[in-house]
């Protein structure tokens, strides 16, 4: 489900199983990332920045985020550091996917709340195995 231009009404048709919201500027990488989603049994939600994201954030509840370190308006750290803060999202699962992947980079990622945090030279393997870790996550934090 490529979403770039979200509306509240689109928002509200959302299907029924984990939704995952995608925050990637680069158009190719959003797309292979919406594919892996899909081929995971999720459906997927993208944006192309923190800005559109904060707006979906704020009209439907995402159980997992996947954002890029580097938007068009900001730092996908400080997105998670937000989402963390907010009470009626502690139970996101966030997941970082970037290129910035030094040690410092993925501390930085972690202590912002970042469930994860991805290079984006990882396998469409790990993804996969990220995504399947989130669902037993949420569903744990949903009993």
């Amino acid at each position: 489900m490529h979403s770039q231009g979200l509306s509240q009404s689109s928002l509200g048709q959302l299907p029924d199983s984990p939704c995952v919201l995608v925050v990637e500027d680069d158009e190719l990488i959003q797309a292979r990332l919406e594919l892996l989603i899909e081929a995971a049994g999720l459906a997927a939600v993208s944006v192309p920045s923190a800005k559109k994201a904060r707006a979906a954030l704020a009209a439907v509840f995402f159980p997992i985020v996947i954002v890029d370190r580097i938007l068009e308006d900001g730092d996908g750290i400080d997105l998670c550091d937000e989402v963390r803060r907010q009470q009626a999202h502690s139970r996101v699962y966030l997941i970082v996917l970037s290129t910035l992947d030094s040690p410092h980079e993925v501390a930085a990622g972690l202590a912002a709340g970042a469930d994860v945090y991805m290079s984006k030279r990882s396998s469409d393997g790990e993804l996969l195995a990220n995504l399947a870790t989130a669902r037993r996550t949420i569903a744990l934090a949903l009993k």
